[in-house]
């Protein structure tokens, strides 16, 4: 996108940090869920608030869209407890954050695209792979056993345009491609979480294992990553302002 390659494309929320690192305020644990997105005007406030970031730079944005709450997928393993992931070659799609909270799990995260995690599964170079369950759909072969922690580590895309090839074009298109993208992107969040659900289902009923770890459990997770929050509080004190005014906890 920003060397001009492309004029539009969906967007990993992880890889947003290299436009500003106050953008990693999406990766954080325990912060994006299917619940708060689902409050009236969330969404929207979001969008509003990493366009000022990303608008800037001559990039434009349209949408918010859900990628999953993410899954953890091996070979014959599952995870309950935070001390499961100790030792362990985990991988992350993209930088920033999201090492920040396989570390901080005791595991050591590795960076590397989907299309090769059906190869790193094969030959055993990891022990287990974050992803979406349609990224586990597409390696349940090599990786039958997958585990949930609800809010640990989700995704976001945004489809963002380059500025100046969305500003050529006609203004009845301009507004015919923001009417699409709000529609078919941001308001699917619900429609996505239950395509995710179904995917899920489905696999098991194959003979998948699937693993969630129970809500009473959740603060184990919770104090072990909570670090990772503070940190980048500290750091980015102003974005998490801003969070909480959006989110309502302020």
């Amino acid at each position: 996108m920003r060397n001009k390659s492309v004029p539009l494309a969906f967007i990993n929320s992880a890889f947003l940090q290299s436009i500003d690192a106050d953008l990693g305020f999406l990766n954080l644990p325990f912060t994006i869920t299917d619940a708060l997105m689902a409050k009236p005007g969330v969404a929207e406030g979001v969008l509003a608030l990493v366009r000022g970031y990303v608008e800037p730079r001559g990039l434009k944005v349209f949408a918010l869209m859900r990628g999953a709450d993410t899954i953890v997928i091996f070979k014959n393993r599952q995870v309950r407890t935070p001390d499961d992931m100790k030792a362990l070659k985990i991988r992350v799609a993209g930088p920033g954050v999201y090492q920040d909270i396989v570390r901080s799990l005791g595991a050591a995260p590795v960076v590397f695209p989907a299309i090769e995690m059906g190869a790193a599964l094969a030959r055993g170079a990891m022990d287990g792979i974050i992803t979406s369950p349609g990224g586990w759909g597409k390696n349940v072969a090599d990786a039958p056993s997958a585990s949930l922690v609800p809010g640990l580590l989700f995704y976001t895309y945004f489809l963002i345009a380059d500025k100046a090839w969305f500003d050529a074009l006609p203004s009845v298109e301009q507004k015919a491609f923001a009417d699409s993208a709000r529609v078919s992107v941001t308001e699917k969040w619900t429609e996505m979480q239950t395509d995710d659900a179904r995917l899920v289902a489905e696999l098991v009923s194959r003979g998948a294992t699937y693993t969630v770890v129970p809500r009473d459990e959740a603060a184990a997770w919770r104090e072990r990553t909570a670090g990772v929050t503070q940190d980048f509080a500290a750091k980015h004190p102003e974005v998490i302002r801003r969070l909480r005014a959006i989110v309502g906890a302020e």
